[in-house]
């Protein structure tokens, strides 16, 4: 079971909503978008899950899944490194990507028995890597979430992912226009080969946003959620 920090939004709260943080991180660094997501969603169980492993780069931070041996030269962040290239950084991590995509499915059931919340009032949100297990877990859960919120996130395993779709949930993407590490250049393969497989769509980008999380984004997602 993930360690996870949980807040309660609202005297009867319906929906529930799990924030999953990015690579080289954890719940801490995000705060500030918790906080927000505090202000913001009404009638709500907030779930914020810790990952699992201790990240591969920095033994102080958390990962969902490994990078480092996939790629040491942080080649997927350089703006020479076309697309397809890019992609397939994320496919030799496919394994891994799966199995994580598993244990977050298996959490999330975990919690809707907990909370007593159905798959259809349950939504997640993920940031970077968080965002790509966002896209695996709605994608290969047996049952159709309410939806999935996927900032400055990429379809990371897309080889594997497509024998392995089951769902289709309504799916956000969020996406800053200045983002180098989740290059932005990434986010039209990741539109194309959503729509491509049918899955609702909606984009949403920022000029001048880095690889971080604004409070616009949060307040809209709120707003969907709400």
């Amino acid at each position: 079971m993930l360690t996870y920090n949980h807040y309660i939004l609202g005297t009867h709260p319906q929906n529930l909503v799990i924030f999953l943080h990015g690579y080289n991180g954890n719940p801490a660094d995000h705060q500030y978008a918790v906080d927000w997501l505090k202000q913001y969603l009404q009638q709500s169980i907030l779930i914020v899950p810790e990952a699992p492993e201790i990240c591969d780069k920095n033994p102080q931070k958390k990962q969902w899944f490994g990078m480092l041996k996939y790629d040491a030269a942080n080649r997927r962040s350089q703006p020479e490194t076309t697309v397809a290239e890019i992609m397939d950084i994320y496919n030799a991590a496919a394994q891994e990507i799966a199995s994580r995509a598993q244990m977050l499915n298996e959490f999330i059931s975990n919690m809707q028995k907990q909370f007593n919340v159905d798959n259809a009032h349950t939504y997640l949100i993920g940031f970077s890597q968080g965002a790509m297990l966002t896209i695996w877990a709605a994608l290969t859960r047996a049952q159709n979430i309410a939806g999935g919120f996927v900032l400055s996130g990429l379809i990371a395993a897309e080889k594997t992912l497509t024998d392995r779709i089951v769902s289709r949930p309504p799916l956000y993407l969020f996406h800053g226009q200045d983002d180098m590490k989740v290059q932005f250049k990434t986010l039209d393969f990741s539109v194309q080969w959503l729509q491509q497989r049918q899955i609702p769509l909606k984009v949403q980008t920022y000029s001048g946003l880095p690889h971080r999380i604004n409070e616009d984004e949060i307040k809209t997602i709120a707003d969907l959620i709400n």
